[in-house]
């Protein structure tokens, strides 16, 4: 992507052409990001950058600063 250009952050992850191995790849990457376990239900309940990002931020970051 071009940096002017939009990600639509509320379309589902298939939408956008990932596959479940790809969504897996981005769950390993954020493990490893964070240092934490994320839970492979909370990436597939979040099904849009949007969504994963509130769980991020609610129950993954919560815990990295508090």
């Amino acid at each position: 992507m071009d940096g002017d250009e939009y990600f639509p952050t509320d379309q589902s992850y298939f939408s956008l052409g990932f596959t479940s191995l790809r969504i897996m790849e981005v769950k390993s990457r954020l493990e490893k990001t964070f240092d934490c376990a994320l839970s492979t239900n909370a990436l597939f309940n979040s099904p849009t950058i949007e969504k994963l990002l509130e769980y991020l931020a609610d129950e993954v970051l919560g815990d990295l600063i508090s």
